[in-house]
């Protein structure tokens, strides 16, 4: 497999006009398409420059194998989910490559159900994505139709507002700067938080492609909103990533606290007024087992993935789940990760509480996570996990459920292949940043 093409249970993705081509996006489509029972297709985009054209080309492919296309235009990756439910389609389309560089696409698939390709579901279409059959093999099929969604964002937005307090959110006067990232977040975030009662300041949240920043929502990429809060002496400020499901948060005093509280938040405002169950990744902050330990509820740790997390979180009948990345999925509004219900849910738990987000994040116990990255040549990892690596350190738990993590009782380090970059991730957490990063240089040194 080339190396700018990432072919994973997080989807297909590529460089455009490189390794995601024309006739390998029309053989990857058909191949899945194929796989689905008869209904409709949702198709959507984030707002890179070159989505419009791959969205006329995946409509064409779809309406030559007899589909019905239902075009929810730019939305957040979360919004197809639910299309897919309220429409009763067999499938969806999200064309996204998430927080990869601009030049990059992808096609984020859907079932039936809403949600993203399972594992079984990934493992069945694998071999023919590698070697995608020839197009003669799927003829035409008459019957195909295309046909807009008119106000898509409406069934999700009605599903969030349910799930919060709109009166007393309103009632408190909050002020959030959000940075959409010249995406579909620009445009969804502030329409759920005006409908919420938010006053809410826009921020690059025009969807024209035109991005102006680092696509992860993470504190390095973001600087420009953590002045601007300041600047409007807002109360927080919001920042998404291209298909807006990720969240990242900025205090009032213009500081940005990482994507990981987006999830301990989530989960805390979800847990207190009475939920149970909360699954996260083996790669998400250690304070998660602390707010599950505070609300008496068992907490769940799956492999890196929103579709492992998804699959766990269900399987368990967990209230709340996601990743620490920003990711937060609340299976009452949509079983996949969601900047909206993300931000609702933070948001009524400081109005709940009546604390600024400051003095929230002061009722944690210290912790700092430092991530880093190697690139993945061939072979590579495997010399790793050959390397008896388990016994790098003697006073650890080895954690093997997902790449390599060791674990003491305040801090911990994790080492895995991504899923949707040709790298290998590096993870560490502990009291201060200091002793992160001593994890993270060690650990250098050994591979």
């Amino acid at each position: 497999m080339p190396e700018n093409l990432k072919i994973s249970i997080s989807g297909i993705r590529g460089i455009v006009g490189e390794t995601l081509t024309p006739d390998r996006v029309i053989g990857w489509v058909q191949t899945w398409e194929e796989s689905l029972p008869d209904g409709p297709i949702i198709l959507a985009r984030d707002a890179r420059p070159h989505g419009r054209a791959l969205n006329h080309l995946v409509t064409g492919i779809l309406e030559c194998r007899g589909r019905k296309v239902l075009d929810a235009g730019l939305v957040p990756t979360p919004t197809v989910g639910i299309q897919i439910r309220t429409q009763g389609a067999a499938g969806g389309i999200m064309l996204t490559a998430s927080h990869n560089p601009v030049e990059w696409n992808a096609l984020k698939l859907f079932n039936g159900t809403g949600r993203i390709l399972s594992e079984d579901e990934f493992e069945q279409l694998e071999p023919l994505w590698t070697n995608p059959p020839p197009s003669e093999e799927s003829p035409y099929k008459p019957g195909g139709s295309y046909q807009t969604i008119k106000d898509p964002l409406k069934d999700h937005l009605e599903l969030i507002e349910a799930e919060v307090d709109c009166k007393r959110i309103a009632s408190r006067g909050l002020r959030v700067v959000v940075d959409g990232c010249r995406s579909v977040g620009g445009p969804a975030l502030p329409n759920a938080l005006r409908a919420a009662g938010v006053n809410v300041i826009e921020h690059d949240c025009e969807p024209d492609g035109q991005f102006t920043r680092g696509l992860e929502p993470i504190p390095d990429n973001i600087q420009p909103l953590c002045d601007r809060v300041i600047a409007e002496r807002a109360h927080l400020g919001m920042a998404t990533d291209p298909d807006a499901d990720r969240l990242a948060l900025v205090s009032e005093k213009g500081g940005a606290i990482g994507e990981e509280y987006t999830l301990v938040l989530a989960a805390e405002s979800v847990l207190a007024r009475g939920g149970k169950g909360l699954v996260t990744n083996v790669s998400s902050t250690h304070l998660l087992d602390k707010v599950a330990a505070r609300y008496a509820t068992p907490i769940y740790r799956s492999k890196v993935g929103e579709s492992h997390v998804v699959d766990l979180l269900l399987e368990t009948g967990s209230s709340i789940g996601g990743e620490g990345n920003g990711g937060v999925i609340f299976p009452r509004v949509h079983p996949g990760r969601d900047a909206l219900s993300g931000a609702l849910l933070v948001i009524d738990l400081l109005a709940r509480e009546d604390v600024t987000l400051s003095e929230k994040i002061a009722t944690y116990p210290g912790a700092v996570m430092v991530k880093d990255k190697v690139p993945a040549t061939e072979g590579f990892w495997d010399r790793i996990v050959s390397a008896e690596a388990e016994e790098w350190w003697e006073d650890a738990t080895v954690d093997r459920l997902d790449g390599l993590k060791w674990i003491w009782e305040d801090r911990w380090i994790h080492l895995r292949p991504s899923n949707t970059e040709p790298i290998i991730r590096i993870l560490a957490e502990g009291p201060t940043k200091g002793d992160a990063q001593s994890l993270i240089e060690e650990v250098r040194k050994r591979i």
